[in-house]
Protein backbone atom coordinates (compact mmCIF):
# COMPACT_ATOMS: atom_id res chain seq x y z
CA UNK A 1 0.00 0.00 0.00
CA UNK A 2 1.52 3.24 -1.31
CA UNK A 3 1.06 6.61 0.97
CA UNK A 4 2.19 10.17 0.83
CA UNK A 5 5.15 10.16 3.46
CA UNK A 6 5.98 14.28 2.96
CA UNK A 7 4.54 14.38 6.99
CA UNK A 8 2.84 12.50 9.26
CA UNK A 9 0.04 13.92 11.36
CA UNK A 10 0.66 12.59 15.14
CA UNK A 11 3.91 10.57 15.45
CA UNK A 12 4.08 8.45 18.76
CA UNK A 13 7.90 7.48 19.79
CA UNK A 14 10.25 6.45 22.61
CA UNK A 15 7.79 3.77 23.26
CA UNK A 16 7.38 -0.03 24.10
CA UNK A 17 4.63 -0.19 20.82
CA UNK A 18 2.99 -4.35 20.97
CA UNK A 19 1.99 -4.51 17.18
CA UNK A 20 0.33 -7.85 17.62
CA UNK A 21 1.57 -8.41 14.17
CA UNK A 22 2.10 -12.16 12.88
CA UNK A 23 5.05 -12.10 14.33
CA UNK A 24 4.22 -10.08 18.03
CA UNK A 25 7.10 -7.71 17.00
CA UNK A 26 8.16 -5.08 19.50
CA UNK A 27 8.86 -1.51 17.76
CA UNK A 28 9.49 2.06 19.60
CA UNK A 29 7.87 4.25 16.67
CA UNK A 30 4.40 4.63 15.24
CA UNK A 31 3.17 7.34 12.63
CA UNK A 32 -0.83 8.26 12.23
CA UNK A 33 -1.74 9.85 8.66
CA UNK A 34 -5.22 11.08 8.68
CA UNK A 35 -7.59 7.54 10.25
CA UNK A 36 -4.36 5.36 8.88
CA UNK A 37 -1.29 4.01 10.54
CA UNK A 38 1.31 4.98 7.68
CA UNK A 39 4.59 4.37 9.59
CA UNK A 40 5.89 1.32 12.11
CA UNK A 41 9.40 0.99 13.28
CA UNK A 42 11.70 2.59 14.90
CA UNK A 43 12.24 6.38 16.34
CA UNK A 44 15.25 7.32 13.74
CA UNK A 45 13.05 6.11 10.63
CA UNK A 46 10.13 7.91 11.91
CA UNK A 47 12.41 11.38 12.12
CA UNK A 48 12.55 11.16 8.82
CA UNK A 49 8.86 11.84 8.01
CA UNK A 50 8.10 14.62 10.62
CA UNK A 51 7.54 18.24 9.67
CA UNK A 52 6.62 21.35 11.82
CA UNK A 53 2.94 20.47 11.69
CA UNK A 54 3.50 17.20 13.61
CA UNK A 55 2.07 16.07 16.40
CA UNK A 56 4.56 14.39 18.58
CA UNK A 57 4.04 12.43 21.35
CA UNK A 58 6.36 11.11 23.37
CA UNK A 59 5.64 7.72 25.31
CA UNK A 60 8.37 7.74 27.74
CA UNK A 61 8.80 3.69 27.62
CA UNK A 62 4.92 3.89 28.06
CA UNK A 63 2.46 1.10 25.72
CA UNK A 64 1.69 1.90 22.70
CA UNK A 65 -1.07 -0.94 21.81
CA UNK A 66 -3.95 -1.74 19.55
CA UNK A 67 -7.47 -0.62 21.10
CA UNK A 68 -9.36 -3.23 22.75
CA UNK A 69 -12.00 -4.81 21.22
CA UNK A 70 -14.90 -5.96 23.50
CA UNK A 71 -16.97 -8.42 21.70
CA UNK A 72 -19.45 -8.73 23.80
CA UNK A 73 -20.89 -5.51 25.61
CA UNK A 74 -23.94 -3.96 26.49
CA UNK A 75 -23.98 -0.24 25.91
CA UNK A 76 -27.13 1.13 26.57
CA UNK A 77 -27.93 -0.97 29.16
CA UNK A 78 -24.79 -0.49 31.11
CA UNK A 79 -25.41 3.40 30.63
CA UNK A 80 -28.86 2.81 31.92
CA UNK A 81 -27.47 1.51 35.56
CA UNK A 82 -26.48 4.97 37.72
CA UNK A 83 -26.39 5.56 41.35
CA UNK A 84 -29.33 7.90 41.42
CA UNK A 85 -32.68 7.25 42.54
CA UNK A 86 -33.96 8.58 39.66
CA UNK A 87 -32.18 6.78 37.23
CA UNK A 88 -33.30 4.26 34.67
CA UNK A 89 -32.14 1.30 36.81
CA UNK A 90 -30.79 2.43 40.21
CA UNK A 91 -27.37 0.36 40.62
CA UNK A 92 -27.32 -2.19 43.10
CA UNK A 93 -23.41 -3.80 42.26
CA UNK A 94 -21.68 -4.02 45.40
CA UNK A 95 -19.59 -0.46 44.78
CA UNK A 96 -22.89 1.62 45.29
CA UNK A 97 -24.92 -1.49 47.79
CA UNK A 98 -23.13 -2.62 50.17
CA UNK A 99 -26.36 -4.90 51.80
CA UNK A 100 -30.01 -5.57 50.76
CA UNK A 101 -30.79 -3.08 53.96
CA UNK A 102 -29.42 -0.57 52.18
CA UNK A 103 -31.27 -1.89 49.12
CA UNK A 104 -34.52 -1.43 50.35
CA UNK A 105 -33.48 1.89 51.45
CA UNK A 106 -33.10 2.72 47.76
CA UNK A 107 -36.65 1.56 46.72
CA UNK A 108 -38.16 3.54 49.46
CA UNK A 109 -36.29 6.66 48.29
CA UNK A 110 -37.99 5.83 44.33
CA UNK A 111 -41.30 4.99 45.71
CA UNK A 112 -41.25 9.00 47.34
CA UNK A 113 -40.59 10.62 43.22
CA UNK A 114 -42.64 7.82 41.46
CA UNK A 115 -45.98 8.10 40.82
CA UNK A 116 -48.40 4.57 41.55
CA UNK A 117 -47.61 1.90 39.39
CA UNK A 118 -44.97 3.06 37.78
CA UNK A 119 -41.44 0.65 37.21
CA UNK A 120 -38.76 0.67 39.68
CA UNK A 121 -36.04 -0.95 38.08
CA UNK A 122 -32.46 -2.47 39.96
CA UNK A 123 -29.69 -4.16 38.72
CA UNK A 124 -26.25 -5.56 39.74
CA UNK A 125 -27.03 -7.30 43.59
CA UNK A 126 -24.37 -10.31 43.97
CA UNK A 127 -26.23 -12.25 47.32
CA UNK A 128 -22.73 -13.92 48.41
CA UNK A 129 -20.66 -10.46 48.49
CA UNK A 130 -23.76 -9.13 50.74
CA UNK A 131 -23.85 -9.55 54.42
CA UNK A 132 -27.12 -11.35 54.50
CA UNK A 133 -26.24 -13.83 51.82
CA UNK A 134 -29.54 -14.28 50.29
CA UNK A 135 -31.66 -12.75 47.71
CA UNK A 136 -34.46 -10.24 48.52
CA UNK A 137 -38.02 -11.97 49.18
CA UNK A 138 -41.19 -11.00 47.82
CA UNK A 139 -42.18 -9.42 50.61
CA UNK A 140 -39.65 -7.52 51.29
CA UNK A 141 -40.07 -5.76 48.20
CA UNK A 142 -44.02 -5.57 48.81
CA UNK A 143 -43.48 -3.45 51.95
CA UNK A 144 -40.70 -1.46 50.10
CA UNK A 145 -43.08 -0.45 47.58
CA UNK A 146 -46.97 -1.69 47.75
CA UNK A 147 -47.96 0.81 45.08
CA UNK A 148 -45.17 -0.02 42.27
CA UNK A 149 -43.86 -3.09 40.61
CA UNK A 150 -40.47 -3.45 41.14
CA UNK A 151 -37.53 -4.92 39.14
CA UNK A 152 -34.82 -6.27 41.08
CA UNK A 153 -32.44 -7.63 38.85
CA UNK A 154 -29.14 -9.65 39.93
CA UNK A 155 -25.90 -8.04 38.89
CA UNK A 156 -25.51 -11.35 35.63
CA UNK A 157 -29.18 -10.16 34.74
CA UNK A 158 -30.63 -13.55 34.62
CA UNK A 159 -32.32 -14.02 37.84
CA UNK A 160 -34.66 -11.44 39.05
CA UNK A 161 -37.03 -11.00 41.90
CA UNK A 162 -40.13 -9.07 41.20
CA UNK A 163 -43.04 -7.67 43.81
CA UNK A 164 -46.17 -8.80 43.84
CA UNK A 165 -47.01 -5.69 41.40
CA UNK A 166 -44.41 -6.55 38.80
CA UNK A 167 -46.06 -10.35 38.78
CA UNK A 168 -49.63 -9.19 37.67
CA UNK A 169 -47.99 -8.10 34.01
CA UNK A 170 -47.83 -12.03 33.99
CA UNK A 171 -51.39 -12.65 35.34
CA UNK A 172 -49.73 -13.97 38.31
CA UNK A 173 -51.66 -13.07 41.44
CA UNK A 174 -50.90 -16.73 43.44
CA UNK A 175 -49.32 -19.44 43.39
CA UNK A 176 -51.51 -21.58 41.38
CA UNK A 177 -50.78 -19.15 38.36
CA UNK A 178 -47.39 -20.12 38.13
CA UNK A 179 -48.31 -23.03 35.85
CA UNK A 180 -49.39 -20.21 33.02
CA UNK A 181 -45.70 -19.63 32.11
CA UNK A 182 -42.53 -22.53 31.36
CA UNK A 183 -41.99 -24.72 34.42
CA UNK A 184 -39.78 -23.53 36.83
CA UNK A 185 -39.73 -20.05 35.57
CA UNK A 186 -42.27 -18.38 37.93
CA UNK A 187 -40.25 -19.86 41.55
CA UNK A 188 -42.51 -21.64 44.11
CA UNK A 189 -41.47 -22.81 47.25
CA UNK A 190 -43.45 -24.44 49.98
CA UNK A 191 -46.48 -23.21 48.33
CA UNK A 192 -45.58 -19.49 47.80
CA UNK A 193 -44.62 -17.28 44.96
CA UNK A 194 -41.09 -16.18 45.92
CA UNK A 195 -40.87 -13.45 43.48
CA UNK A 196 -37.68 -15.26 41.51
CA UNK A 197 -38.06 -15.39 38.17
CA UNK A 198 -36.02 -16.93 35.31
CA UNK A 199 -35.45 -17.22 31.90
CA UNK A 200 -37.24 -16.20 29.27
CA UNK A 201 -40.14 -15.06 31.63
CA UNK A 202 -38.18 -13.02 33.16
CA UNK A 203 -37.20 -11.59 30.02
CA UNK A 204 -40.62 -11.32 28.99
CA UNK A 205 -41.47 -9.17 32.03
CA UNK A 206 -38.58 -7.41 31.85
CA UNK A 207 -39.81 -5.99 28.60
CA UNK A 208 -42.50 -4.47 30.55
CA UNK A 209 -40.29 -1.90 31.59
CA UNK A 210 -40.02 1.60 30.07
CA UNK A 211 -36.59 3.08 29.37
CA UNK A 212 -37.53 5.97 26.77
CA UNK A 213 -35.89 6.94 23.32
CA UNK A 214 -34.01 9.73 25.26
CA UNK A 215 -32.71 7.71 28.02
CA UNK A 216 -31.04 4.90 26.21
CA UNK A 217 -29.73 7.58 24.00
CA UNK A 218 -28.33 9.41 26.93
CA UNK A 219 -27.22 5.92 28.42
CA UNK A 220 -25.34 5.06 25.11
CA UNK A 221 -22.92 8.26 25.25
CA UNK A 222 -22.40 7.72 28.81
CA UNK A 223 -21.26 4.43 28.12
CA UNK A 224 -19.25 5.87 25.31
CA UNK A 225 -17.28 8.29 27.46
CA UNK A 226 -16.46 5.20 29.48
CA UNK A 227 -15.36 3.19 26.89
CA UNK A 228 -12.75 5.62 25.31
CA UNK A 229 -11.71 5.32 29.23
CA UNK A 230 -10.92 1.98 29.41
CA UNK A 231 -9.27 1.95 26.10
CA UNK A 232 -11.92 0.08 24.13
CA UNK A 233 -12.65 1.42 20.47
CA UNK A 234 -14.92 -0.91 19.19
CA UNK A 235 -17.46 -2.89 20.86
CA UNK A 236 -19.75 -6.08 19.73
CA UNK A 237 -22.95 -4.72 20.78
CA UNK A 238 -25.34 -7.42 22.29
CA UNK A 239 -28.43 -5.97 22.38
CA UNK A 240 -30.95 -4.35 24.69
CA UNK A 241 -34.15 -2.90 24.15
CA UNK A 242 -35.34 -4.00 20.75
CA UNK A 243 -36.11 -1.65 17.97
CA UNK A 244 -35.07 1.32 19.63
CA UNK A 245 -32.09 0.69 21.08
CA UNK A 246 -30.70 -0.56 17.34
CA UNK A 247 -32.25 2.85 15.79
CA UNK A 248 -30.14 4.80 18.49
CA UNK A 249 -27.25 3.35 18.27
CA UNK A 250 -27.29 3.52 14.35
CA UNK A 251 -28.01 7.46 14.99
CA UNK A 252 -25.61 7.84 16.98
CA UNK A 253 -22.58 5.91 14.73
CA UNK A 254 -23.60 8.01 12.14
CA UNK A 255 -21.63 10.68 10.19
CA UNK A 256 -18.49 9.30 9.64
CA UNK A 257 -15.89 10.97 11.58
CA UNK A 258 -17.60 13.49 12.91
CA UNK A 259 -20.15 10.52 14.54
CA UNK A 260 -21.41 11.42 18.28
CA UNK A 261 -20.42 7.67 19.21
CA UNK A 262 -16.80 7.08 18.23
CA UNK A 263 -16.52 3.47 19.44
CA UNK A 264 -16.65 1.26 16.20
CA UNK A 265 -19.78 -0.70 16.62
CA UNK A 266 -20.88 -4.14 15.78
CA UNK A 267 -24.42 -4.37 16.09
CA UNK A 268 -25.96 -8.36 16.99
CA UNK A 269 -29.38 -8.59 16.39
CA UNK A 270 -30.82 -9.45 19.48
CA UNK A 271 -33.19 -8.35 22.38
CA UNK A 272 -32.58 -8.54 25.67
CA UNK A 273 -36.56 -9.02 26.13
CA UNK A 274 -36.53 -12.72 24.87
CA UNK A 275 -36.50 -15.27 22.62
CA UNK A 276 -39.76 -14.15 20.43
CA UNK A 277 -38.20 -10.76 19.97
CA UNK A 278 -34.82 -12.14 19.15
CA UNK A 279 -36.33 -14.54 16.36
CA UNK A 280 -38.47 -11.76 14.92
CA UNK A 281 -35.69 -9.66 14.52
CA UNK A 282 -33.16 -12.16 12.91
CA UNK A 283 -35.96 -14.37 11.13
CA UNK A 284 -36.68 -10.76 9.19
CA UNK A 285 -32.88 -9.85 8.75
CA UNK A 286 -32.53 -13.00 6.87
CA UNK A 287 -36.19 -12.88 5.04
CA UNK A 288 -34.53 -9.81 3.49
CA UNK A 289 -31.39 -11.57 2.18
CA UNK A 290 -29.07 -9.29 4.45
CA UNK A 291 -26.29 -10.65 5.46
CA UNK A 292 -24.03 -9.90 8.28
CA UNK A 293 -21.47 -7.10 8.45
CA UNK A 294 -23.65 -4.71 6.18
CA UNK A 295 -22.98 -1.28 7.34
CA UNK A 296 -19.75 0.55 7.54
CA UNK A 297 -16.59 0.58 9.90
CA UNK A 298 -18.48 2.66 12.32
CA UNK A 299 -21.43 0.82 12.80
CA UNK A 300 -22.08 -2.74 11.00
CA UNK A 301 -24.79 -5.38 11.14
CA UNK A 302 -23.26 -7.95 13.74
CA UNK A 303 -24.50 -11.38 14.14
CA UNK A 304 -27.84 -13.30 14.18
CA UNK A 305 -27.44 -13.93 18.31
CA UNK A 306 -30.28 -15.80 20.51
CA UNK A 307 -30.09 -17.60 23.91
CA UNK A 308 -30.08 -21.17 25.55
CA UNK A 309 -29.00 -20.80 29.21
CA UNK A 310 -28.83 -18.42 32.26
CA UNK A 311 -26.33 -16.76 33.83
CA UNK A 312 -22.73 -17.95 35.21
CA UNK A 313 -23.02 -15.79 38.67
CA UNK A 314 -26.38 -17.10 40.06
CA UNK A 315 -26.12 -19.36 39.06
CA UNK A 316 -28.44 -20.44 36.08
CA UNK A 317 -26.48 -21.95 33.36
CA UNK A 318 -27.77 -25.59 31.73
CA UNK A 319 -24.86 -27.52 33.18
CA UNK A 320 -24.87 -31.18 32.09
CA UNK A 321 -24.03 -31.45 35.94
CA UNK A 322 -25.60 -30.54 38.46
CA UNK A 323 -23.89 -27.39 40.14
CA UNK A 324 -20.98 -28.28 42.68
CA UNK A 325 -22.63 -26.35 45.45
CA UNK A 326 -26.31 -27.46 45.53
CA UNK A 327 -27.34 -30.26 42.81
CA UNK A 328 -31.11 -29.13 43.60
CA UNK A 329 -30.89 -25.68 41.66
CA UNK A 330 -32.56 -25.38 38.41
CA UNK A 331 -30.19 -25.54 35.61
CA UNK A 332 -32.30 -23.25 32.62
CA UNK A 333 -32.62 -24.41 29.00
CA UNK A 334 -34.70 -22.13 27.38
CA UNK A 335 -33.66 -24.27 23.98
CA UNK A 336 -34.10 -27.83 23.35
CA UNK A 337 -30.91 -29.82 21.22
CA UNK A 338 -33.03 -29.93 18.21
CA UNK A 339 -34.32 -26.47 18.20
CA UNK A 340 -31.00 -25.38 18.55
CA UNK A 341 -29.71 -27.29 15.56
CA UNK A 342 -32.60 -26.59 13.19
CA UNK A 343 -32.02 -22.14 14.18
CA UNK A 344 -28.41 -23.01 13.27
CA UNK A 345 -29.08 -24.39 9.83
CA UNK A 346 -31.61 -21.47 9.12
CA UNK A 347 -28.97 -19.18 9.65
CA UNK A 348 -25.96 -20.85 8.18
CA UNK A 349 -27.96 -21.64 5.31
CA UNK A 350 -28.74 -17.63 4.99
CA UNK A 351 -25.40 -16.96 5.00
CA UNK A 352 -25.03 -15.11 8.07
CA UNK A 353 -22.84 -15.27 11.31
CA UNK A 354 -24.64 -17.59 14.16
CA UNK A 355 -24.02 -17.13 17.66
CA UNK A 356 -25.97 -17.74 20.73
CA UNK A 357 -25.59 -17.13 24.27
CA UNK A 358 -24.75 -20.25 26.12
CA UNK A 359 -22.65 -20.56 29.34
CA UNK A 360 -23.02 -24.03 30.78
CA UNK A 361 -21.32 -26.98 29.19
CA UNK A 362 -24.37 -28.37 28.28
CA UNK A 363 -25.51 -25.33 26.10
CA UNK A 364 -22.70 -25.34 24.65
CA UNK A 365 -22.80 -28.81 23.42
CA UNK A 366 -26.54 -27.98 21.60
CA UNK A 367 -24.22 -25.62 19.58
CA UNK A 368 -21.17 -27.88 18.62
CA UNK A 369 -23.70 -30.66 17.45
CA UNK A 370 -25.97 -27.89 15.66
CA UNK A 371 -22.88 -26.34 13.91
CA UNK A 372 -21.91 -29.68 12.89
CA UNK A 373 -25.19 -31.05 11.32
CA UNK A 374 -25.27 -27.82 9.47
CA UNK A 375 -21.99 -28.55 7.99
CA UNK A 376 -22.69 -31.41 7.22
CA UNK A 377 -24.97 -30.63 4.01
CA UNK A 378 -23.28 -26.71 3.51
CA UNK A 379 -19.86 -26.25 5.24
CA UNK A 380 -19.17 -22.59 6.18
CA UNK A 381 -16.08 -22.01 7.89
CA UNK A 382 -15.69 -18.85 6.34
CA UNK A 383 -19.05 -17.45 8.43
CA UNK A 384 -16.72 -17.86 12.03
CA UNK A 385 -20.20 -18.83 13.66
CA UNK A 386 -19.62 -17.60 17.38
CA UNK A 387 -20.83 -18.60 20.85
CA UNK A 388 -21.31 -16.14 23.15
CA UNK A 389 -19.79 -16.40 26.95
CA UNK A 390 -18.57 -20.15 26.43
CA UNK A 391 -17.56 -20.48 30.10
CA UNK A 392 -17.69 -24.03 30.99
CA UNK A 393 -16.15 -26.78 28.32
CA UNK A 394 -14.07 -29.61 28.07
CA UNK A 395 -11.05 -30.75 25.45
CA UNK A 396 -13.56 -32.86 23.42
CA UNK A 397 -15.99 -29.57 22.68
CA UNK A 398 -13.02 -27.06 21.84
CA UNK A 399 -11.47 -29.32 19.17
CA UNK A 400 -14.53 -29.76 17.70
CA UNK A 401 -14.78 -26.07 17.91
CA UNK A 402 -11.51 -25.84 15.92
CA UNK A 403 -12.26 -27.94 12.97
CA UNK A 404 -14.98 -25.64 12.22
CA UNK A 405 -13.73 -22.52 12.92
CA UNK A 406 -15.86 -21.55 15.27
CA UNK A 407 -14.87 -18.07 16.90
CA UNK A 408 -15.97 -18.26 20.71
CA UNK A 409 -16.12 -15.12 22.72
CA UNK A 410 -15.27 -15.41 26.15
CA UNK A 411 -15.82 -13.58 29.34
CA UNK A 412 -12.77 -15.24 31.49
CA UNK A 413 -11.85 -11.65 32.99
CA UNK A 414 -15.16 -12.28 35.10
CA UNK A 415 -12.82 -14.30 37.34
CA UNK A 416 -11.84 -11.33 38.57
CA UNK A 417 -15.02 -10.28 39.99
CA UNK A 418 -16.66 -13.59 40.29
CA UNK A 419 -13.94 -16.34 40.26
CA UNK A 420 -14.68 -17.40 44.17
CA UNK A 421 -18.20 -18.21 43.52
CA UNK A 422 -17.25 -19.72 40.76
CA UNK A 423 -15.10 -22.01 42.54
CA UNK A 424 -17.72 -22.94 44.65
CA UNK A 425 -20.12 -23.51 42.05
CA UNK A 426 -18.50 -25.49 39.62
CA UNK A 427 -15.72 -27.26 41.61
CA UNK A 428 -13.43 -29.08 39.00
CA UNK A 429 -14.83 -27.97 36.34
CA UNK A 430 -13.20 -24.42 37.25
CA UNK A 431 -10.12 -26.20 34.81
CA UNK A 432 -11.80 -25.29 31.90
CA UNK A 433 -13.95 -22.68 33.00
CA UNK A 434 -13.36 -19.66 30.38
CA UNK A 435 -11.02 -21.79 28.56
CA UNK A 436 -8.74 -19.54 27.12
CA UNK A 437 -5.77 -21.75 27.43
CA UNK A 438 -6.99 -24.60 25.90
CA UNK A 439 -8.40 -22.87 23.29
CA UNK A 440 -5.36 -20.85 22.00
CA UNK A 441 -3.48 -24.55 22.16
CA UNK A 442 -5.98 -26.00 19.97
CA UNK A 443 -5.90 -23.18 17.41
CA UNK A 444 -9.82 -21.43 18.20
CA UNK A 445 -9.88 -17.95 17.25
CA UNK A 446 -11.25 -17.10 20.67
CA UNK A 447 -11.75 -12.88 21.19
CA UNK A 448 -12.48 -11.86 25.00
CA UNK A 449 -15.24 -10.04 26.31
CA UNK A 450 -16.69 -8.19 29.35
CA UNK A 451 -20.12 -8.75 29.26
CA UNK A 452 -20.72 -4.94 30.46
CA UNK A 453 -22.77 -4.43 32.63
CA UNK A 454 -22.04 -7.55 34.17
CA UNK A 455 -18.19 -8.40 33.94
CA UNK A 456 -15.50 -6.02 34.23
CA UNK A 457 -13.92 -4.30 30.99
CA UNK A 458 -10.75 -2.88 29.84
CA UNK A 459 -7.55 -3.62 31.44
CA UNK A 460 -9.54 -5.48 34.19
CA UNK A 461 -10.69 -7.92 31.47
CA UNK A 462 -7.29 -8.34 30.42
CA UNK A 463 -6.01 -9.10 34.31
CA UNK A 464 -8.48 -11.60 35.05
CA UNK A 465 -7.44 -13.64 31.58
CA UNK A 466 -3.99 -14.07 32.66
CA UNK A 467 -3.72 -13.57 36.38
CA UNK A 468 -7.32 -15.64 37.56
CA UNK A 469 -7.17 -14.02 40.86
CA UNK A 470 -10.59 -12.57 42.57
CA UNK A 471 -10.31 -9.08 43.14
CA UNK A 472 -13.21 -9.24 44.83
CA UNK A 473 -13.21 -12.15 47.18
CA UNK A 474 -8.92 -11.64 47.54
CA UNK A 475 -8.88 -15.80 46.59
CA UNK A 476 -6.69 -16.96 43.61
CA UNK A 477 -8.57 -19.30 41.41
CA UNK A 478 -7.82 -22.43 39.38
CA UNK A 479 -5.16 -21.27 37.17
CA UNK A 480 -5.06 -23.95 34.19
CA UNK A 481 -6.76 -21.41 31.86
CA UNK A 482 -4.34 -18.54 32.22
CA UNK A 483 -2.44 -17.18 29.72
CA UNK A 484 0.24 -14.96 29.31
CA UNK A 485 -0.40 -11.36 28.53
CA UNK A 486 0.98 -11.53 24.94
CA UNK A 487 -1.97 -14.38 24.12
CA UNK A 488 -4.32 -11.53 26.44
CA UNK A 489 -3.88 -9.22 24.31
CA UNK A 490 -4.26 -10.45 21.30
CA UNK A 491 -7.31 -12.55 22.18
CA UNK A 492 -8.41 -8.84 23.27
CA UNK A 493 -7.36 -6.91 20.32
CA UNK A 494 -6.97 -9.29 16.19
CA UNK A 495 -9.33 -11.50 17.83
CA UNK A 496 -11.74 -9.51 18.33
CA UNK A 497 -11.25 -8.28 14.66
CA UNK A 498 -11.47 -11.48 13.12
CA UNK A 499 -14.85 -12.50 15.02
CA UNK A 500 -16.10 -9.30 12.67
CA UNK A 501 -14.42 -9.89 9.95
CA UNK A 502 -12.47 -6.69 10.23
CA UNK A 503 -8.99 -8.32 10.98
CA UNK A 504 -7.63 -6.55 7.41
CA UNK A 505 -8.59 -2.69 8.53
CA UNK A 506 -7.78 -3.53 12.81
CA UNK A 507 -6.99 -5.16 15.25
CA UNK A 508 -3.09 -4.54 15.44
CA UNK A 509 -0.44 -2.14 14.18
CA UNK A 510 0.43 -2.46 10.85
CA UNK A 511 0.69 0.11 8.15
CA UNK A 512 -2.27 0.47 6.28
CA UNK A 513 -4.60 -0.40 9.13
CA UNK A 514 -7.38 1.98 11.00
CA UNK A 515 -5.37 4.22 13.20
CA UNK A 516 -7.48 2.34 16.37
CA UNK A 517 -4.89 2.50 19.24
CA UNK A 518 -4.37 3.12 23.11
CA UNK A 519 -1.46 4.68 25.39
CA UNK A 520 -1.03 2.34 28.73
CA UNK A 521 -0.11 4.59 31.72
CA UNK A 522 3.52 1.75 31.99
CA UNK A 523 4.91 -0.50 30.26
CA UNK A 524 2.34 -3.85 30.31
CA UNK A 525 4.72 -6.36 29.52
CA UNK A 526 7.92 -5.11 31.82
CA UNK A 527 5.43 -4.64 35.23
CA UNK A 528 4.55 -7.80 37.50
CA UNK A 529 1.48 -8.94 35.55
CA UNK A 530 -0.43 -9.19 39.31
CA UNK A 531 -0.13 -5.16 38.72
CA UNK A 532 -2.15 -5.46 35.38
CA UNK A 533 -5.37 -4.02 36.98
CA UNK A 534 -3.53 -0.94 38.37
CA UNK A 535 -2.77 0.18 35.03
CA UNK A 536 -4.84 3.31 33.28
CA UNK A 537 -5.14 4.38 29.96
CA UNK A 538 -3.70 7.23 29.55
CA UNK A 539 -4.99 7.95 25.91
CA UNK A 540 -7.35 6.51 23.37
CA UNK A 541 -7.20 7.45 19.62
CA UNK A 542 -9.88 6.21 16.94
CA UNK A 543 -9.81 6.63 13.17
CA UNK A 544 -6.50 8.98 13.93
CA UNK A 545 -8.59 11.49 16.03
CA UNK A 546 -7.20 11.57 20.11
CA UNK A 547 -10.70 10.95 21.71
CA UNK A 548 -9.80 10.53 25.50
CA UNK A 549 -6.38 11.90 27.36
CA UNK A 550 -6.53 10.84 31.03
CA UNK A 551 -5.29 14.64 33.33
Amino acid sequence: MNFDFSYVDIAFKNGKVITVNKNDDIVSAVGVKGNKIVFVGNDGELEKIIDDKTKVIDLKGRTLMPGIIDTHFHPILKGLIEPEIDAPMIDTYYANCKSLAELFDKIREAVKIKKPGEWISMMGYEPLLLPEKRHPTIEELDAAAPDNPVHCNHGGGHVCVYNSKALEYLGVYGPEDASKWPEGEVEVIDGKLTGMVYGHTHFYLWGKVDYNEEAQVKAAMKSHQELLEAGITSVHDMGACDKPSYHAMQKLCRGGRDRKFKVRVYMALHSIFGKRYSLEDNDHFMKLGYMTGLGDEYFRVGSCKFMIDGGSGGPSCYTREPYSHDPSLIREKGWEREEVAEYIKKINDAECQATAHAIGDGAIEFMVEGYEKAFETNPRPDLRHRIEHCTLVDQDLIDRMAKMNICPSVNAGLVSRLGANYMKFYGERNKYLGALRSMIDAGVMCSLHSDAPSGPWGLECIDGAVNRYDRSQNVQCDRTQAVSVMEAIRVATYNGAYGSYEENIKGSLETGKLADMIVLSDDILSIDPMDIYKLKVDLTMIDGEVCYERN
